[in-house]
């Protein structure tokens, strides 16, 4: 498992802090001039966290 998660999205980010996942630090991204990188310590807890925000995939 990775040591840290990256997370381009404010709004996630800000979910996390309020659950009380732990923010490494921001930094700008490299691959999106203008955007931050919200970088939290890896953990499976946050890993299950993060299942919640992905989308689901849909069969037509």
């Amino acid at each position: 498992m990775e040591k840290y998660k990256c997370i381009l999205s404010l709004r996630v980010a800000n979910d996390l802090v309020a659950k009380d996942y732990q923010l490494v630090h921001i930094e700008p991204s490299h691959k999106r001039p203008g955007k931050l990188v919200f970088v939290f310590k890896n953990s499976k807890e946050l890993e299950k966290e993060l299942e919640n925000y992905r989308k689901p995939n849909v069969i037509l």
